[in-house]
Formats: structure tokens, C-alpha cells, sequence
């Protein structure tokens, strides 16, 4: 009978189980992250009477006689499906969708729980909330995205922490320059830069020293006043594309715009006849050509001319002493001229007052072969008390030819004083410019501008970049183009401060393809500017930059339309590839910036083009930035905890690791949704969320609990009977036993 009573007592413990189990799961129903679990049962030992027989002879066989003593506990076992995920809204609620545990550590032991319920505690630890424990994964520093820092370390985010600033390494370009702009000529061309003022950076007005332009390069004033006079050679076409040369005289530290304008406009002279007309607007020089057609040009350029006479000879009268004012003034001649070219006569006027010689003058002509070609009046009046030496440039000369007799005749009463009034006259080569602006090969480009011409002279590359030996000026960059296309970008240098940029960009003209000289290739120069005081562009120019004829970017830069590179006329730099550096006055160095220009992939069309629509390009794009703080957050798929810094850059601050197992289900609970390691889990792996069969992270949710209630109540009422049962067994039992202990009354 005691077996039956013990049976009934296994079934009523067990049952009992089953309700603690159901109890602890309904208990739950609401804890994120919770697994439920489920008993199950199996027989106890049962107790043999007869172990059974095999077939003998006649009789066969006959089965054990065994008796069970009850029922045991088999196993417990934890439900890890997923359970539903909540929306929270909150950034750091991480939830796995999928397989896989977060991995928490107080700094000596390793847990894992299904629940990401983090936060940031005061000493900046991503840590989960309900324990305190650390939260670990990878960290990232500010120098890379893609590796890691450190490798399965407590994640830290620091409140507010700086990002630094990100020097700009690559400004991107995209967009069309036509293939139908002008290149070099056209009814009207302007300075491809505004004249600025180096201290200020405005515009300049028609009184700004020249000396005090951007685009003049030498700082300290000469004493002698003949080494402060600098020589500007000017050439190009006319409207009807016929060319011509000219050169003039300027003193940059007390000429002003205004006379650098009238001086230009005095060399587009042809003794009466002016064919192109200069003027200032807001800074910028623009030139008219006279006339039919639109081939005009105009080139400048600082190379020295060769000189016809000895510089700095003093007026002297008809009996060779010093002219005083009184008495005849001797023809001073200046020899014969030794081959053809344009004769450019510089007087200098000495600083003297002369406010006691009003109505007084001198006269100065210039004679060829004994025949006046131009004259000059210098009048007392207009230079009374003057503190400054005055130079005056006679233009509009006819061009002499070799053996021409030269010479000049002064007249007048105008006493100079002891400072004689000086004189020197340069001799500007014409360079057979004739034959430069011939059509040689009758494919409608004018030589001086077509690379495959075959009259060129000793020095043709001079015509296309006219910067050579350009010590005084950078004329490049206010080069004269009858259309540009500008584009803009703001730029960070090393210490994060913002500068915009321009690029402007012309075209050049065409050049025949080297891969298929029967084609040609369209050319186009780029040239970089920044605010005057903030940088000094090392590098301001990006030449020859190619489009073939089906209007994709060739991949080549630095060659001109004639073939040569800035650098083989002396500029100063390296055109020849697409980077140009700045040295950036905040930063208080010398070390200047790389600046690379993304033009496109070779003979591709991502970039910029050369087609025949209207022209667009642009910078689009460029990598710097300020330095910032951190604002927000956001958390990817993968784990990634990216920071939103106030400078507008996202940057990957760490990422949150998975742990799985090789029996998941084998884990110890610890309590507090934390789990741990048993001899049946297996050891954790980390693994990146979404990779190796690691579940992916939903951010603002929770995993709720796998709590099924329906299958939760049928288990209660499966216990509730069964344990109903084995309670009438022992009922049952208890009865039976009475009966036998009265049986001896």
C-alpha cells in the first residue's frame, strides 16, 4: 500500500512543479526580455517482480512484472524564441531581432541578457539600466570609421564630447563646360579675376595704387626711379583677328588703376586709330575691340624689353649743360633701331615744386627718320608741389623697323631743377605677329591658339600663357577671357575655420588628340581664389584640363593648347596636376594644404564634362568640416552607436557586440534578465549584429516576454487535475489503509 500512497505523493510534488513553473511564467508576463519554461516529466524507477521469460519448448514467453513507484522531474526547460518587440521611441532601447544576447560585465564577469535597456551614467558608461552593468563592444576614435580602437571593451560615450575639425583634402566637380564657349577672343574680354586690394580685398577703384593690387608681387619700393618703372608687354588680336604688340611703362608704387587703364588704352592705339578700349567696372577690367568681327584678345606680361638708348640720361641744352630752364634744348637721339619692333619712350617727371612756374611746360616728341610720331605735354600746373616723382608713357607709336633713326625733341620753358628729367626707351619685340594670327592650316583657329599650326616663332607658348618671367605681377590670374564659368565651395583649413573658394574656369582653346590626331580635344584652364588676407594660394592654377570630342574628360591635365605647361614659362607652381595648395594664414604656418579637385573618372562622364549644352560646372562636394560637439544619437542595424555632432557630421562613436552560444538554452539565469555561462552553454562568441547568425538591432524597442498565456492557463488546468488525481490517490489510499487496520477489531 505505501507504494501506492508514495506514487501519489511523487504526483502530487511534481504537479505542484508544474504550477510553480506556470506561476513564475504568468508572474512575468510583462518583464522584457523574459523566456518562459516548461516542466517535463518522466517515470520514477520502477520496482520488478518478475523479469520475464523467454520461449521454451511448448510454453512461449512471458513479459516482466514491474510496479512503478511515481513520477519524476525530467527536465526544466527555458523557451528562447523571440519575443514580440516593443516600440519605445527611446534611442538607446536596443532590441535583437533575431538570435543572440548583449553583453554586460561589471569588470570581472561576463553576462548576457536579451534586454537592452541602456542608458549613459554620469561617468559617460553605456550601461544596462535595471543592473548597472557596462555595456561592451567595439570603440572607434576619431581618425577612423572602419577599425576599431579597441576590441570587447566597455562602450563609453562621452556627454558633449568635440569632434575635431577635418582639414579639406578633396573638393569634388561635376557638371558641363561647354564646347561651344569662346576661347581667348571675342568682341569683348574682361580680367578673368577683379583687381582687389591686398589689405582690404575690395574691388579696386580707379585710385588704388597698383602697388597695393593682389596681383602685384614685389614689396619693397627701388630707390632709383628708373628701377621702379616696370615694362608690361600687351599683344593679341585685334576684332578682325589681325594681331598686334604694345608694351607700356607703369611705377606700381604711385601709379594708380586709373593710370595702368589709360596707359593700356594708349597701346590699343594705332597711331590715330584706337582698336579696343579699356575701362574699370567694380574692379574688373573689360575691353572692347573696335571694329568688324570678334577675334579681339589682349595678353599682358612683365619680360623685359630690350633697351634702344642708354636709361637715365638728364636734359641737356644746345651747348651740352644741364637744361635749366632758360636757353635751347638739344635733340637727344637715341640711335637707330637695330630690328623691327614698337618703340615704348618712358619719361620721368622728378618730385619738384613747381608752383612757381605756372603756364610753364615742356614738350616732348618723339621722331622717326626725322618725322614727329607722337607728342606728350607735361605741364607745370598740374603738378605744383609734387612729392612724388610723375612717369608719362608715350603709346600709340607706329612700329619702327630696323635702321629707322630715332630721336627726341623737347621744348619748352619748364625748369626741373637740379633732378633732370629722365628718360630711357625699351624696344618691345614684334615676334613676327603677323604670322602667329595666320590660319595656316585653314581649320578656322588662328595659330597663336592652335596647337597643330606649323608657323609658330622661338617662342610660341609665350602667346598662349603670357606669365613668363612675370617677377613684378601674377597677370594670370586678371588674364583677359570673353567668358568664364565660376563656381564656388566653402572649405575648412587645418583648424577648422571656414573660407570659401572660387574656382573660375575658361576655355583655352583645342588641341589635336594624341591617341587620334585626326580628332581634336577642347582645353579648358581652372585658376583658385580665396578672400585676400585669409590664405596665399601656393598653386592657384589646374591647366589643361581635356575633354575629347564625345565630350567625356580625358583624365589629362597640365598641358596648354600648344603643348608646353605653366612651369615652362616660369610660372611659379605646378599646373601641371590637379591639386592646388594654400598656405592659411590661421594657422600660423608655412607647411601649406594639399588640396586635390575630383574632376571625374578617365574618359568617363561622372565628373565634368565638355558637351555642347550650356555650361554648369560646379563644386558639389567637399570632405573638411568644424570641429563640433555631440548632440544625438542614433544606433544602426549593425550595432553601429552613431553621434550627430553639432557641425552636422555623423561619426561612428562604437558598436554594440552579439554573444551567441551553441546552446542558448543551456545558459544560467541569474536573475535581473542577466544570464551566464554553463558547462552546457558553450562559450560565448562576439559577433557583429546581422553577421554570423547573430541577430540584427532594432533601436527604440524591447523585446517583450514569450510568455504564451493561453498555453499558460491550460497548464494550470492540466496541473490543477492532475494534481486533483494524485491527491485522491492518497485519499484513496489512506481509506484502504484504514480499511486493513480494521480488520482485527
Amino acid at each position: 500500500m505505501q507504494r501506492a500512497l508514495f506514487s501519489g505523493v511523487t504526483g502530487l510534488t511534481n504537479h505542484q512543479a508544474i504550477l510553480d513553473i506556470t506561476a513564475n511564467n504568468l508572474a512575468n508576463v510583462s518583464t522584457n526580455g523574459f523566456k518562459a519554461s516548461r516542466l517535463s516529466f518522466s517515470t520514477a524507477l520502477n520496482q520488478t517482480s518478475f523479469a520475464g521469460a523467454a520461449p521454451a519448448g511448448t510454453t512461449g514467453g512471458t513479459n516482466p512484472r514491474q510496479i512503478g513507484l511515481g513520477v519524476t522531474t525530467s527536465t526544466i526547460d527555458v523557451d528562447m524564441r523571440q519575443g514580440s518587440l516593443n516600440s519605445t521611441g527611446r534611442t538607446l532601447d536596443l532590441a535583437i531581432q533575431g538570435s543572440g544576447m548583449f553583453q554586460v560585465t561589471d569588470g570581472t564577469r561576463q553576462m548576457y541578457s536579451r534586454v537592452g535597456n541602456f542608458g549613459v551614467d554620469s561617468n559617460s558608461n553605456l550601461v544596462d539600466l535595471g543592473s548597472g552593468l557596462k555595456v561592451v563592444g567595439n570603440t572607434y576614435g576619431p581618425a577612423s570609421e572602419t577599425v576599431p580602437t579597441a576590441f570587447g571593451v566597455p562602450i563609453a560615450i562621452p556627454a558633449g564630447s568635440a569632434l575635431p575639425s577635418k582639414l579639406t583634402s578633396t573638393i569634388t566637380m561635376q557638371g558641363n563646360l561647354s564646347s561651344t564657349e569662346p576661347a581667348l577672343q571675342g568682341s569683348t574680354v574682361q580680367s578673368l579675376f577683379p583687381l582687389t586690394e591686398s589689405a582690404t580685398g575690395q574691388s579696386a577703384a580707379d585710385s588704388s595704387l597698383i602697388k597695393d593690387l593682389t596681383l602685384f608681387k614685389s614689396a619693397v619700393e627701388p630707390a632709383s626711379p628708373l628701377a621702379q618703372m616696370k615694362t608690361v608687354n600687351i599683344f593679341g588680336t585685334k576684332n578682325d583677328g589681325t594681331g598686334y604688340t604694345g608694351a607700356i611703362s607703369i611705377n606700381p608704387w604711385h601709379d594708380t588703376v586709373s593710370d595702368l587703364v589709360g596707359k593700356i588704352n594708349g597701346a590699343l592705339t594705332a597711331g590715330t586709330t584706337r582698336f579696343g578700349t579699356v575701362s574699370l567696372n567694380n574692379g574688373t577690367l573689360s575691353v572692347a575691340g573696335s571694329g568688324t568681327g570678334s577675334g579681339f584678345s589682349l595678353f599682358l606680361g612683365d619680360t623685359p624689353g630690350t633697351n634702344l638708348s642708354v636709361p637715365d640720361a638728364g636734359l641737356t641744352d644746345a651747348t651740352g649743360a644741364a637744361y635749366a630752364g632758360t636757353g635751347a634744348l638739344a635733340t637727344l637721339d637715341v640711335g637707330v633701331a637695330a630690328q623691327t619692333g614698337r618703340l615704348q619712350p618712358v619719361f620721368i617727371m622728378p618730385a619738384t615744386d613747381y608752383s612757381g612756374q605756372a603756364g610753364k611746360s615742356l614738350t616732348l616728341t618723339v621722331n622717326i627718320n626725322g618725322t614727329a610720331a607722337g607728342t606728350i605735354t607735361v605741364p607745370a600746373d598740374n603738378y605744383a608741389a609734387a612729392t612724388a616723382k610723375r612717369t608719362f608713357t608715350l603709346g600709340g607709336l607706329p612700329p619702327v623697323t630696323a635702321g629707322d633713326a630715332i630721336s627726341y625733341t623737347v621744348s619748352g620753358t619748364l625748369n626741373t631743377g637740379a633732378s633732370n628729367l629722365t628718360w630711357s626707351s625699351n624696344y618691345v619685340a614684334q615676334a613676327d605677329v603677323q604670322a602667329m594670327t595666320a590660319d595656316t592650316n585653314n581649320d578656322g583657329t588662328l595659330d597663336m591658339y592652335d596647337a597643330s599650326a606649323t608657323a609658330v616663332t622661338a617662342d610660341p607658348n609665350a602667346w598662349q600663357y603670357s606669365d613668363t618671367s612675370n617677377t613684378g605681377f601674377n597677370w594670370y590670374r586678371s588674364r583677359f577671357v570673353p567668358s568664364t564659368v565660376t563656381s564656388s565651395i566653402e572649405v575648412y583649413d587645418p583648424l577648422g575655420q571656414k573660407h570659401l573658394v572660387e574656382t573660375r574656369m575658361f576655355r583655352t582653346g583645342t588641341k589635336a588628340d594624341p591617341n587620334d590626331p585626326s580628332t581634336k580635344r577642347m582645353s579648358w584652364d581652372m585658376v583658385m581664389s580665396v578672400k585676400p588676407g585669409e590664405a596665399v594660394i601656393v598653386d592657384d592654377v589646374v591647366a589643361g584640363v581635356e575633354f575629347d570630342q564625345k565630350g567625356r574628360f580625358s583624365g589629362d591635365v597640365g598641358k596648354s593648347v600648344k603643348g608646353n605647361t605653366l612651369t615652362d614659362n616660369g610660372y611659379v607652381g605646378d599646373p601641371s596636376s590637379k591639386t592646388v595648395r594654400f598656405d592659411w594664414g590661421s594657422t600660423g604656418t608655412s607647411s601649406p594644404s594639399t588640396l586635390d579637385l575630383d574632376l571625374g573618372q578617365t574618359n568617363g562622364v561622372n565628373g565634368l564634362t565638355g558637351f555642347g549644352s550650356v555650361s554648369s560646372a560646379a563644386a558639389v562636394k567637399q570632405d573638411g568640416y568644424a570641429d563640433g560637439r555631440l548632440d544625438t544619437l542614433s544606433v544602426s542595424k549593425a550595432g553601429d552607436i552613431v553621434g550627430l555632432y553639432t557641425n552636422g557630421i555623423s561619426r561612428k562613436i562604437a558598436q554594440v557586440q552579439i554573444a551567441t552560444f551553441a546552446n542558448v538554452a543551456g545558459l544560467n539565469s541569474v536573475g535581473a534578465n542577466l544570464w551566464v555561462e554553463s558547462p552546457n552553454s558553450g562559450t560565448a562568441t562576439a559577433r557583429i549584429p546581422g553577421s554570423g547568425g547573430a541577430g540584427s538591432i532594432t533601436a527604440g524597442a524591447l523585446e517583450g516576454s514569450n510568455v504564451d498565456i493561453a498555453s499558460e492557463f491550460t497548464r494550470l488546468i492540466t496541473a490543477q487535475r492532475g494534481f486533483s488525481v494524485n491527491a485522491k490517490v492518497i485519499q484513496t489510499t489512506d481509506a484502504v489503509l484504514t480499511e486493513l487496520a480494521g480488520l482485527i477489531r
